[in-house]
């Protein structure tokens, strides 16, 4: 389909798609436009996939494919999350832009592929400081000894999508700031990154030489002044409305108990028939039950904790841990299927978790959701 070709209703909703994320955690603009129009779950339907093949035709004429940024957008537990932290009372005037210098130096530099990241940043919110001090102690470190006064002295810059060399180098060359007192991974699960989903903004989405950024209509971007252009990258203008929710990164804290309205709107995103799936009741056939037991993921189930179970008590298990999960890769195939993963953290041993993918069918017929796969 060309760029520019008029897509009637019944081709768009027909044909193939494949939508990383939905994100409403971070948008307003979602909420208040279903709220005020008083929208169906068909027509926000309509209208999600409406605005979907907006953004993606707005970033082809930027030379950018939507496909190629999903590893940006969905989390990924082979690659590093960073959280860089700040002592603002250090940075001179501004922080924000003071110390952005030694963070966006670091950012991984376009070589043979080219790199995506999403950013974040922002102070901690109101949070208490012994509280912010002992999640630190957890998961920190530090390049210079720092206590926790308030925790909104506390600003942090969190990066996507790294590489262990890519994290190095970024939390290096972000040490050479003054203001930086340490950095955390972010990678798993922890009280801090927990803290860390409640307070941070997406700030934008580094592809290749671009840091693509949700402005309003007409709206320059990078309003915040920061040194971008001086040190290699062009921001790049996207529309709110299409940024916010389809490239906006959720830190998933699995702590924050905000996952019930996004993973609403994914569902309603995939189907109109799906969008009151809260919590479904996952089946499988007694061949998946078999291969599970059996097949190459054998080993994931069994570190999960699962392998033990008989094929009702693992439906129910897996149904418990969907409705606690994030919802990612929402997508009509070639074939008519419409599917969907669930990323879940698992408790392994010693209070260490692990993440997982489980891959769904939604049947809009019976509205049933059947297991593909789990890994």
């Amino acid at each position: 389909m060309a760029a520019d070709s008029a897509t009637t209703w019944d081709e768009l909703l027909a044909g193939p798609f494949n939508i990383h994320s939905v994100t409403t955690h971070d948008n307003l603009l979602l909420a208040a436009m279903r709220n005020s129009f008083n929208l169906t779950d068909e027509a926000y339907h309509r209208r999600m996939r409406a605005d979907h093949l907006h953004l993606s035709r707005a970033l082809d004429k930027l030379g950018i494919a939507y496909s190629g940024l999903a590893r940006a957008l969905v989390p990924d537990h082979r690659r590093k999350e960073v959280a860089l932290l700040f002592d603002s009372k250090r940075s001179n005037g501004l922080y924000a832009i003071d110390v952005a210098e030694a963070w966006v130096a670091g950012l991984p530099r376009p070589n043979k592929s080219v790199p995506v990241n999403s950013i974040l940043r922002g102070d901690l919110l109101r949070i208490p400081a012994e509280k912010v001090q002992a999640a630190m102690e957890e998961t920190v470190v530090y390049h210079r000894p720092y206590r926790v006064t308030y925790s909104e002295l506390v600003y942090c810059v969190y990066v996507t999508n790294l590489s262990k060399a890519q994290a190095d180098t970024l939390t290096s060359t972000a040490a050479e700031h003054p203001a930086c007192f340490g950095y955390a991974d972010c990678t798993g699960r922890s009280t801090l990154k927990a803290y860390l989903g409640l307070s941070l903004m997406n700030s934008g989405l580094r592809v290749g030489d671009r840091i693509l950024e949700g402005v309003y209509v007409d709206e320059e971007p990078n309003s915040a002044g920061l040194p971008f252009e001086a040190l290699g990258f062009t921001p790049t203008a996207v529309i709110d409305m299409l940024f916010l929710p389809f490239l906006g990164y959720r830190i998933n804290s699995h702590l924050t108990g905000q996952n019930r309205e996004d993973n609403h709107a994914a569902l309603a995103t995939l189907s109109p028939d799906a969008a009151r799936l809260e919590s479904p009741d996952i089946w499988m056939t007694p061949g998946r039950y078999g291969y599970l037991q059996d097949g190459k993921h054998r080993d994931s189930v069994e570190q999960a904790g699962l392998l033990h179970l008989d094929q009702p008590a693992l439906e129910a298990a897996v149904s418990n841990l969907v409705a606690q999960g994030y919802l990612y890769n929402l997508r009509l195939d070639k074939y008519g299927n419409l599917l969907y993963t669930a990323l879940v953290d698992v408790e392994v041993e010693d209070g260490r978790y692990q993440t997982f993918t489980i891959g769904l069918r939604f049947n809009p017929e019976d509205k049933r959701v059947e297991l593909t796969t789990f890994f």
